[in-house]
């Protein structure tokens, strides 16, 4: 009796779970679509600016003009020598997500041992709680330290953190930034790549589908007329543009995590059923041998009465 009361407690428990990582499954799925959302609309504004920018340096991007003209500016000053690099990581606050964060945190130990093994010295700063945990536990020192990572960031939040990274790389403290986080591809496939962010030329070679050329009329007249000068206007444009380059990356990583998180809980929903299904049949075998057990003692005791 004993036995059957505890496989019908542990059937009850794991029919709990269940309850609870299906729920947990739905939530990530709808996080996922409001992201998606959110994230769309980052990378539709992100084109749009960057379409501006040819605009503004008057010249091809590419083009040793605009090269020229970007290794000029704070933002795109290119040092002879890299001797620091910071490579931002971005993991999530939450757990329950696959080997999301791991994978993220291994390609980040494996991209520091790579710059050492250059002669080159790596900080480090890290946005997301299970990040942070991990390398505080490894006494790996964190230069930037960003705990509050969810899917509701918002872009004031990630506008004070690159103002952050911008000053560290105008003051000369570190000569390169890049950026390391998880990319979506579909909904069961993302990979963790490493972006170049500063300088600024990083973010035009990396840019895609946008105008890489000024635009004019067929009179040869300019569609764009920049006010007051384009010197003003790329001290405003180009902080914003890696501001919304950060923004993005930063929500395709949230989109990321909620993609692995729903794969995780379906598979945990899905060993949940399978294991109410073997434990309801080891119930069922052993309540049937406790009645048979039963019967065949009420019979034995007939027969020893009549007997």
């Amino acid at each position: 009796m004993a036995k059957t009361r505890e496989i019908r407690k542990r059937i009850q428990s794991v029919r709990n779970i269940h309850k609870i990582t299906r729920t947990m499954e739905r939530v990530a799925q709808s996080k996922g679509m409001k992201l998606t959302g959110r994230f769309d609309f980052a990378t539709t504004f992100r084109r749009n600016i960057l379409r501006l920018l040819p605009e503004v340096l008057g010249a091809t991007l590419g083009s040793i003009e605009a090269s020229q003209e970007l290794s000029m500016l704070p933002l795109g000053a290119r040092r002879a020598e890299v001797k620091n690099v910071l490579v931002f990581c971005i993991t999530s606050s939450r757990g329950l997500c696959g080997g999301y964060n791991a994978k993220v945190i291994q390609a980040a130990r494996a991209r520091m041992e790579a710059h050492r093994s250059e002669g080159r010295q790596p900080l480090l700063a890290v946005m997301g709680k299970k990040g942070l945990a991990y390398f505080r536990y490894h006494n790996q020192e964190v230069a930037l330290a960003i705990p509050d990572a969810d899917e509701n960031v918002a872009f004031k939040r990630i506008d004070e953190i690159v103002v952050q990274v911008m000053a560290l790389f105008t003051s000369g403290k570190v000569d390169s930034v890049e950026m390391l986080s998880t990319r979506y591809k579909t909904k069961v496939q993302q990979e963790v790549r490493a972006v170049p962010l500063l300088p600024f030329t990083g973010i035009v070679e990396q840019a895609s589908g946008i105008s890489k050329a000024p635009s004019f009329t067929p009179d040869g007249t300019p569609v764009y007329l920049v006010e007051p000068s384009r010197d003003q206007m790329l001290a405003v444009l180009l902080p914003l543009i890696v501001k919304q380059e950060v923004f993005c990356t930063v929500l395709e990583a949230m989109l990321c995590e909620q993609a692995q998180r729903s794969i995780a809980m379906r598979s945990a929903s899905d060993n949940a059923d399978s294991m109410t299904k073997r434990l309801t049949r080891t119930y069922n075998r052993a309540r049937q041998a406790q009645i048979t057990n039963e019967m065949i003692e009420i019979i034995s005791g007939s027969e020893g009465g009549r007997s």
